[in-house]
């Protein structure tokens, strides 16, 4: 079943991949975005819409019209809780539009790590992307959440410092990491289904440490010289005492070094398709 589909977040790294496998499905695709030129560079032949999570109003426009809505949000790495939260606040405001214009199925990315706990004591960041998921259960829309592993375009995008890959600290957890191409295939799938409510664990079928990960992406990407890096989790905690963005980026990676990832997609792979890149294949196919 097609659906047209409203897309929040469709132009950064994991939306690209999503907007392009929604419209290879053949669902009819809008973008709400803060940037129309920008959006309609990458998307030229289709309907963008201006306008800002912030202005309830302009969600609630783009949105008529719309069977569905993917939402991709984030909160800032550099963010301090007291700051605006584009899932906190800006997802009220999503959730109230999407009740008013009775849109029948949300869409919504959230890490796998949301639930980790560091000592008993859960990290604001990660207990407001807990509290985002539990705010859309409440919602009373139907909605799918989307509880994703560790992504292949992290490699050149958040772990890359100049010519090195980076991890942080000694990596206990081996993680099933997705390509953002796979991931859309199934966001895509997911929403031919019928309207419902269902959370789907996203993994891929590697099973990797880290540091292993990134060794084997450095040893198949060609197109620049990169190697594998790293940096020690005490100094990166003692800095982000004078740092909050380095602070969070510190508090984050103890999440993914220790929160324990059990694979448990097996369901999502039988109703929405089994992932078939892996990190070798993802490093060469950027090499063209």
């Amino acid at each position: 079943m097609k659906k047209k589909v409203l897309v929040i977040g469709g132009t950064g790294m994991l939306g690209k991949p999503v907007v392009q496998e929604l419209i290879n499905f053949g669902h009819e695709v809008t973008i709400f975005s803060t940037n129309a030129i920008e959006a309609s560079k990458l998307f030229p032949k289709l309907k963008v819409i201006e306008g800002n999570i912030k202005n309830i109003e302009s969600i609630s426009k783009a949105f008529i019209g719309q069977d569905a809505v993917y939402i991709n949000l984030s909160i800032p790495i550099n963010a301090k809780p007291t700051d605006w939260n584009p899932e906190k606040d800006g997802l009220k405001n999503i959730l109230n539009a999407a009740k008013w214009q009775s849109i029948k199925q949300i869409g919504y990315l959230s890490p796998l790590i949301r639930n980790y706990s560091e000592n008993g004591k859960a990290w604001w960041y990660l207990k407001e992307k807990k509290s985002a998921v539990e705010m859309i259960k409440n919602s009373g829309v139907p909605h799918f959440i989307f509880s994703a592993s560790n992504f292949m375009e992290n490699f050149l995008s958040s772990m890359r410092r100049g010519n090195a890959i980076n991890t942080i600290g000694s990596p206990k957890i081996n993680n099933h990491y997705i390509s953002g191409n796979d991931y859309g295939k199934q966001v895509a799938k997911a929403f031919s289904l019928d309207p419902q409510s269902k959370e789907f664990i996203i993994q891929g079928t590697q099973a990797i440490n880290p540091k292993q990960a990134v060794k084997l992406f450095t040893e198949n990407y060609s197109k620049e010289k990169l190697k594998p890096g790293s940096a020690p989790m005490g100094l990166m905690k003692f800095i982000g005492l004078f740092n909050t963005q380095i602070g969070n980026v510190a508090k984050l990676m103890t999440a993914l070094n220790e929160s324990p990832e059990q694979f448990k997609a097996q369901e999502s792979w039988e109703l929405l398709g089994k992932p078939t890149t892996t990190i070798k294949e993802f490093a060469k196919s950027l090499n063209q």
